[in-house]
This record gives structure tokens, sequence and C-alpha cells, in this order.
């Protein structure tokens, strides 16, 4: 069947999808959002998996590799794969023309975030266009309905599993907590197909398939692993084709002119197969305002777990500016044949000491870095430095498959980015059998005026292996998860939490059965609470009226500020790993072990009791430790469930005119101003005046706003 469907597509008696599709195939271009864990991105079904659009944020699509999640801070600039062999191929490899016997090159990379001269050589199959995302295994409004039995360029059967998702394990079943899943094939790209160009336009007559590989749990939470199966659709063998990894990750990125860019260093671990980097002098211009020092900034790269070909490791690895020296062996390839000869191949590099295909000699003395002292790295300016990782060239006959995983990695500091890698590559070795704690408690919250009581579920306790509870919190959307924080052995943070109850067993103390674990806290005995039965006054959603839960009240906390919380059970350890504990779930508004509130007073009911109403803070300074995170906004507090906040300058201007409703709102008395004015700029300093009018009365006041 694959040589039939080959045959078709050659001979011009092509299957309808096909024909359809060549009219522009990237109508069908979906994109869908990776929020599991602490990696966060926006990725396409077209392969590419970030677009930071060449560090221009205002023009990126959000988030672009988003480290951790919940931070705004952006790391991908583009990520993806490319695939070249020789010009001298058999017809039935290649599309296309190639008059001038010009390498093959297609990449799944888009020029708007890479700067890849031919852009998008991959297009997806006309049933990912029936669906508004690309498919994600916990988003099943993105399944196209139904899957198909076969891939439309292959004929290769597409199993689907009990879960009605076609999974990356035996008979379709998922191996991780999420996944993807798209499917494309090789074609002109769309540089020829805004142009119309067809003279030596031409490319490999593959299929892709593109699978993201996601897990949550402390060991797992900090790298997402992606699946490429590469298939020839042809009918002749394809010759010496070579497979890469094309890596772009920019700390911070975001294009600026000289002299405000900065710089980036870039480094390879041979043994390790990663790819990584970090910001050169540990200080770095935010793209949304202000600065950060090193220790706010992220290491991250890319792990080759597998390199199709026969011995399954990184055969090149070049490092260059994505413009800089462009055309020539240290540089950017600039053209599909020169990325081809240059970037993949990486022939002819200075920084290769030895010829082999590896840069290893970054200060070009003509000896490896690691044998006389040489720096290490490559630094490239402007946050623009581009790694990618090749395999060996391999004959991929019709029909035959083969597979690219990799994973791509961060960490807080070079450490914690290594262990990370490590885990990727255990995971990977393990048959993607995941070691994990207790099961995750149920967790909600109910707010009060400077309190929250949390209740939650022992469903964790059913895990031979349980040990205890700790209880978190965070002021600045699950960024971080308390005041105080300490590192382990490899360099992960950790954070104390706020509440901590285990068994009285007497298992306690600091774990001693494994050494790299003895940082691990097991508790003091305290014994677990006393449960509570719900009642119906409680207010409970998740949890039926005669239920058994245990609950904590949290008072140290101010009005209007929003928390997160999350409850983790941990485990006593047991002997192959050290203790494990549940991780924050990232989307709180979802049942599960985080919640997300806002403290609050009562709202008014009365007339009177608009003389409580109050601006917060008043007057409002930037500085001011209210502030989280960078956000910029003051709160009117105590307000009825239905009103009008209209808001006036000094000159008796308006400003803005804010609605407030608590149906659906977090925080049913507040209503929040971003201090922008109708127009959307940002207001200036001076005195202001409100006016509120709601059902229950009127009421006015002023407040001050120091910038």
């Amino acid at each position: 069947m694959r040589t039939r469907a080959a045959l078709l597509l050659i001979a011009g008696l092509a299957p309808a999808w096909f024909a359809a599709a060549q009219e522009n195939p990237m109508v069908n271009q979906r994109w869908n959002i990776f929020d599991y864990n602490l990696v966060r991105t926006q990725f396409n079904n077209t392969g590419l998996l970030c677009d930071g659009n060449q560090q221009n944020m205002p023009l990126a699509r959000p988030p672009a590799f988003e480290y951790p999640n919940g931070s705004g801070i952006q790391y991908g600039t583009s990520v993806g794969v490319v695939l070249g062999a020789p010009a001298d191929q058999l017809p039935g490899a290649v599309g296309g023309d190639n008059a001038d016997q010009k390498p093959y090159l297609d990449g799944t990379m888009d020029e708007g975030s890479a700067a890849f001269w031919s852009e998008e050589h991959f297009a997806p199959y006309p049933f990912l266009g029936t669906v508004e995302r690309t498919p994600m295994s916990d988003d099943v409004e993105s399944w196209p309905d139904p899957w198909p039995d076969v891939l439309p360029g292959s004929g290769r059967p597409l199993a689907v599993g009990s879960e009605g998702w076609p999974g990356f394990g035996p008979g379709g079943e998922k191996v991780a907590e999420v996944e993807s899943f798209t499917s494309m094939y090789g074609w002109k790209g769309t540089d020829a197909q805004e142009s119309g160009a067809t003279e030596n336009v031409h490319w490999l007559n593959t299929e892709l398939t593109c699978r993201g590989l996601s897990w949550s749990g402390s060991l797992y939470e900090d790298f997402i692993v992606w699946v490429y199966t590469v298939e020839n659709i042809g009918t002749d063998p394809i010759q010496d084709l070579r497979v890469g990894v094309h890596v772009d990750f920019g700390f911070f990125p975001e294009f600026f002119a000289a002299p405000f860019y900065d710089e980036d260093r870039h480094y390879y671990d041979p043994q390790l197969q990663l790819a990584y980097g970090w910001d050169d002098n540990s200080f770095e211009i935010l793209p949304s305002g202000g600065t950060v020092g090193g220790e706010e900034i992220a290491w991250g790269g890319a792990i080759a777990l597998r390199m199709p070909g026969g011995d399954h490791r990184v055969h090149t690895y070049d490092v260059f500016h994505f413009w800089q020296n462009a055309t020539t062996p240290r540089g950017n390839g600039a053209s599909q044949e020169l990325y081809y000869l240059y970037n993949l191949v990486n022939d002819q590099d200075p920084q290769d000491s030895d010829g082999d295909g590896i840069d290893d000699d970054f200060d070009e003395d003509g000896v490896p870095d690691v044998e006389n002292g040489g720096p290490g790295y490559w630094v490239a300016s402007g946050a623009d430095g581009v790694q990618v990782m090749g395999s060996e060239p391999f004959d991929l006959a019709p029909g035959e498959i083969d597979t690219l995983i990799f994973a791509t990695v961060f960490g807080i500091n070079k450490a914690d980015l290594i262990t990370n890698a490590r885990r990727a590559l255990n995971l990977y070795e393990n048959g993607w059998q995941p070691l994990t704690p207790p099961p995750a408690p149920t967790l909600e919250a109910v707010v009060a005026d400077r309190a929250v009581t949390l209740y939650w579920s022992d469903d964790a306790e059913e895990d031979e292996e349980f040990e205890g509870y700790k209880l978190y919190r965070s002021a600045d959307n699950g960024v971080t998860w308390g005041d105080r924080s300490f590192n382990d052995f490899s360099g992960g943070v950790h954070y104390v939490p706020m509440a901590r109850f285990d068994l009285d067993d007497g298992i306690k103390g600091n774990y001693r059965t494994l050494a790299e674990y003895a940082w691990f806290d097991l508790g003091d005995d305290t014994g677990l609470p006393a449960k509570q039965a719900v009642t119906a006054e409680m207010g409970l959603s998740s949890f039926p009226v005669g239920d058994s839960v245990y609950a904590f009240t949290d008072r140290d906390i101010m009005n209007g500020l929003k928390y997160r919380y999350y409850v983790a059970a941990y485990d006593s350890g047991n002997g192959v790993v050290g203790p494990l504990e549940n991780t924050p779930a990232t989307n709180p508004a979802e049942v599960n072990n985080t919640v997300e509130v806002v403290p609050h007073a009562a709202a008014a009911v009365t007339a009177s009791d608009l003389d409580e109403v109050r601006v917060v803070p008043n007057p409002y300074i930037v500085s001011n430790a209210w502030e989280q995170g960078r956000s910029r906004e003051i709160q009117f507090t105590r307000l009825p469930g239905r009103a009008t906040v209209r808001i006036f300058n000094s000159a008796g201007e308006l400003v803005r005119t804010l609605e407030h409703d608590a149906a659906g709102a977090k925080a049913e008395s507040i209503r929040t101003w971003d201090l922008l004015n109708d127009d959307h700029q940002l207001v200036g300093p001076g005195v202001y005046f409100y006016h509120i009018k709601s059902p229950v009365g009127e009421t006015s006041g002023k407040f001050v706003i120091i910038l």
C-alpha cells in the first residue's frame, strides 16, 4: 500500500486530499498549548514547537517555552527539526525541480520564528484542519472526529487507544499523562506557495508524525519530550539522509539593536548529547521592562534521546549566529543548500578542531577546549545563537520509518538543568515508566475576610508508602511557593511548606537511605489532622455532604491579593528513589490539588455599607509590597454585588468606567483597575476621584497614584 500511494503521487493521480491540499495546505495549520508542567509552550501541527518570532516578542506567539509556568518569561525563539540529503537522489525519492542539483533541506521552522530562508517545508494533512487546535489528549475538542484509519500519505495505520486517543504506546494507548499528535508531509514550502515559484523548488518525499509527551511530578516537571517519526513515502530510497534538531533559545529572547542587546553562552555536552545555553553576564533586560540578575534567568536546552540512523547518536553539532557570518562555514547557511552543508553536516567549521562534525574549539586555536582550558562555550551577541544536533547519514527505503526523540529541558541553574536532562534520559531508558508519588489529593478553598480555609481529600493514603501532607502558598501566580527555600544537592530549588502533617509512625527527620535525598524532611511525627464531616453550610462543591475531609485555615494573608495554594502528598521513599511528593497542577480552575483565591470582606448590601468602600492601596506606589509580580493595579473593595465605578482626574475628566458584577468574580466585593484609561494608556501620577453607583446607593472618594 505504501508503494502504491507514492506511485499515485508521482504519476499525477493523487488522491483528492492531496489535490485539495496543494491549493494551500497551510490553511490547515493549527496551534495548541502544552500547559501541564513547569514548561509551557505553544506549538503547531507542522512541527514547530514555539514561535518567538526572531526574538521580537510583540510579533511572537506566546507562550514560547515559558519557564517556569506562570512566570511570563519566554525562552523559545524557534525549535523544530530539519531533514537534509545530498542533491544526487533518485527521482522517486524527491519532489519538485532541482535543475541546479543542490542539496535538499526541509525544515519545520517558520521564517518569522527562525530566519529560516525557505520556510515550512511540511504541511498538515487536511483531517487536521477539521478542528480548531492541534490535537492534544487532554483537549477532546481538538480531536478530529473520526480519526483516520490510516495516515493519508503513507497509508500507515493509526492506532487509537481505549480512551479514543492515538497514543504513543502499544495499541494506541498513552504513555505520558498528556500527549499531542500531528502528521505532515514534505512539500514545496510556503515561500514557493506564496511566490508561485517552481524553478529549483524541491523537497524530499517524506511524512512526519510529531508527538509531545508531558508528565507532572517533581522528577519530570521540567521537560517536554518530542517524538518525530520520518517515513519515506516515495518510491526510491532517500540516500544519505540526515535529521537534525534546530534549537534556538534566548536568555531572554528579545530583539534589540546594538548597543542594547546582550549576549548568551551556548554549551554542548557530547556524552549527554545536550545542547544548552544561558546568559553570558548574569544580567538581562526583561521584555516586559526592568532587569533581572543571573539567579532569575533559567538555563535551557535540548537533549537528544534517540537520533535516527544506525547507532542513534548525535554525529554533528553546530552552533552559530542566526545572521552573522551568513553563507560561511562559521555562520548560518542562509539558504537550504548552505544550511545543509554548514549547519546540518557542519562542514569546514573553524570551531570543529578535528573535522568530526562536532564543534569543540570555541576560541578557534585548533585544540579542543577541554584539552587546553578553552572557554568550553560559544558566545552569541543579542541572544541570537542557534544550535543544531544532527544524525549520521543513513539510507531510508520506501515505506521505511526512523525515529527522532529529544526533550526540551530547563533548570534554574546549570546543575538543575543537567539533573533534569538526566531524568528525561532515565525516563526514556526505562520505557516511559515514571516513578510516581502518592495520588494527588483534591483541594477546595473557602474564602472569608482575611482568611482562607483549605479542605482536602485522603485519596493519597491508599498508597502503601504514604507519609504525609504539605501545604504550600504562592503570591506570584505559582512561580514560587513560599518565602523560604533551599537547594538540594543537584541544584534544584525546594520551598518550605507553610504547614505539614505526617504520620506518627517513627519515620521522621531527614531521609537516610539514599544520600542524594538526605535534604528531604519527612516530618516530625505530628500526626494527621482530625477529619471533619462535610456539611451543607461549608459551601463545598467538590465533596458531598457527609464526606470526610481535612481542613486548615490560613490567616496570615491580606484581602484583595491573589493566592494559590496546593496540597502535596508525599511518601517515605523506597530505596530506589528518595521520597516523592505531588507538584502543583497548572490549572487551578479545574478540580485538582491546586486552588486560586482572593480573600475579601463581605459585599456591601445596604447604603450604610457603602461607607466601608475603600481604594487599596491608597496612595498607590509602584514599589509597594502590595504589588504581585510585575502587574500594576489598584482595587475598589467592599463593593455591592453590582456597581458602576467612574474614575476622574483632577481636571474632572472621565478617565475610565468600570463595571462590577459579583457573579463569576473571584472576589465578589472587589473590582480591580489596571491603571489604564479608556484608550488603554497608562495614567499619570496625581489625585484621582471616583464615583460609585449601585442598586443599594452611591458613594464617592479620592485616591493618589505615585508612579
